[in-house]
């Protein structure tokens, strides 16, 4: 049975497709975003918005190695989880929402094959379930939603 999981599928998916109770959804901010900004930095961010967007690419990554039972896939470099200047480059921007378009598909598609009762399993090499996980990454996902807006605004 899968009645909690679908909901946490359309959680995930709203947030990154739209209709999103919270605002624009990150497909609707990655297609208004121009590409000349997408790799400036901000004295008050540590971080760009192409770097941020390839941090949500990194854990739609982490969360497919858990369910597929990768115990030791980690992103324990910087390179792991904001990318590098290449990758976050304005030049490799359509490459950059491509990949996480993709990454996207490959995440929900993977849990569509799963049930309910993977959400009380535990992640592994972690010490949270992936009831946690997913909607960590719903959490995650809204909160760097934010931060793209303020770099863009």
């Amino acid at each position: 049975m899968r009645k909690e999981l679908d909901r946490l599928i359309e959680n995930l998916d709203t947030v990154f497709r739209g209709d999103a109770w919270h605002g624009p959804s990150v497909t609707e901010i990655l297609n208004s975003l121009k590409p000349d900004i997408v790799d400036q930095k901000h004295g008050f961010s540590k971080r760009t918005i192409s770097e941020l967007i390839f941090h949500l690419v990194a854990w739609r990554k982490f969360a497919i190695e858990k369910l597929n039972d990768n115990i030791h896939f980690t992103m324990d470099t910087e390179e792991d989880n904001w990318g590098t200047p290449e990758i976050t480059s304005k030049e490799n921007w359509p490459q950059l929402k491509k990949l996480l378009t993709d990454t996207h598909k490959e995440f929900i598609a993977k849990l569509e094959e799963l049930d309910d009762e993977l959400l009380d399993k535990r992640v592994p090499g972690e010490f949270y379930d992936f009831y946690k996980l997913l909607t960590g990454i719903v959490q995650h996902d809204t909160y760097h939603l934010g931060m793209i807006w303020v770099l863009w605004e």
